[in-house]
């Protein structure tokens, strides 16, 4: 039993990495500042651009899930609102 205590009071969690968070949650503030400012403008160039600055976004939000441990897959593709609260509700914020 000592050996199996000592092997428990030894384990700790995984620590995530704090400058891979920082990096990430930096890019969530910038990507959805630039989703904002292109809905702002019409026509085929502003179009093209939020769709791509909406994919980045996605792409981002589940790296983030899956850098602190989560599963992204189970949030269905383009459900962007699913996936920033699951990541709000560990305490991110961007």
């Amino acid at each position: 039993m000592g050996d199996l205590w000592n092997l428990l009071r030894s384990w700790r969690a995984p620590t995530l990495d704090p400058m891979r968070t920082l990096e990430l949650q930096t890019r969530l503030r910038r990507l959805s500042g630039e989703i904002r400012r292109c809905q702002a403008h019409r026509g085929f160039a502003a179009a093209h651009h939020t769709r791509a600055a909406v994919s980045a976004y996605e792409t981002t939000l589940r790296q983030s899930l899956r850098h602190v441990g989560a599963d992204d897959a189970v949030h269905p593709a383009g459900d962007i609102i699913s996936l920033e609260l699951d990541l709000a509700a560990r305490g991110w914020q961007w």
